[in-house]
């Protein structure tokens, strides 16, 4: 029986903003190890699946988060798997504190990629082999497809860097929510807070590459992202976030 897993953290000063909270990209951070290590010990983290030619890639991510914790503070991530779709595996996410106050939550939907080939792949049969966690009240998962950046209001531009890339040799799913954030205004930052983000990766980013982060609002708190690849327009993220 495949079963969940819990991961603990404690927020370091270099990951906070001045607030003093935990930036998202950050929370996302969390969530990504948290998978790792629930993957790990059901034998089929990104290392297991390197060894057989294959890696885990994140497809579409929605986290909801009602209160964030900050600096020094502990924070528990609980996560398992909690479906599956043909190609599509679904993991989802609680993040607690030290009370176990629930203070957000995440759905998420990962692919098999060949890292050879550099193409999505079928689920091989060691994965399909552990079963989906039981237990777990199933959170609701973002569905269908989000509405189409229209004309941008707000625009910016980012060389991929060194420092960018991850072991799977393209840009992380952190730094591409990061860089869909600082393209909004200072005054969206400062005066507003990030309550939930849907975010859709349809393909890869590597060194050298330069991305052009889109945003604009499409009613008051509620915003639409895009990043595509700035010498060949290739959409490479689409995301929504809402602020209060």
């Amino acid at each position: 029986m495949s079963k969940g897993g819990e991961s603990t953290f404690i927020v370091r000063s270099s990951e906070i903003d001045f607030r003093g909270q935990v930036t998202l990209p950050v929370l996302v951070s969390y969530l990504q190890e948290a998978a790792w290590d629930n993957t790990t010990t059901l034998g089929i983290s990104m290392y297991d699946l390197l060894e057989k030619g294959l890696t885990w890639v994140l497809s579409r991510l929605r986290i909801e988060m009602f209160r964030y914790p900050k600096h020094r503070d502990q924070v528990m991530v609980e996560t398992w798997a909690s479906g599956r779709e043909k190609v599509f595996l679904h993991r989802d996410f609680r993040i607690y504190n030290a009370e176990r106050e629930l203070l957000g939550q995440a759905t998420s939907v990962w692919l098999v990629m060949d890292v050879v080939k550099r193409q999505l792949t079928s689920v091989p049969d060691f994965i399909t082999a552990v079963e989906i966690a039981t237990g777990y009240e199933p959170l609701p998962f973002a569905k269908g497809k989000l509405p189409a950046l229209a004309e941008a209001a707000f625009e910016q531009h980012v060389q991929v860097k060194w420092h960018d890339i991850d072991l799977n040799r393209h840009v992380n799913n952190t730094h591409y929510l990061r860089w869909a954030l600082e393209a909004l205004p200072i005054e969206v930052l400062e005066q507003q807070q990030l309550r939930e983000a849907d975010i859709i990766f349809r393909s890869e980013s590597t060194l050298g590459d330069t991305i052009v982060s889109l945003a604009a609002p499409t009613e008051p708190g509620l915003y639409l992202h895009k990043l595509a690849d700035e010498a060949t327009g290739k959409e490479l993220v689409q995301a929504q976030t809402k602020w209060k």
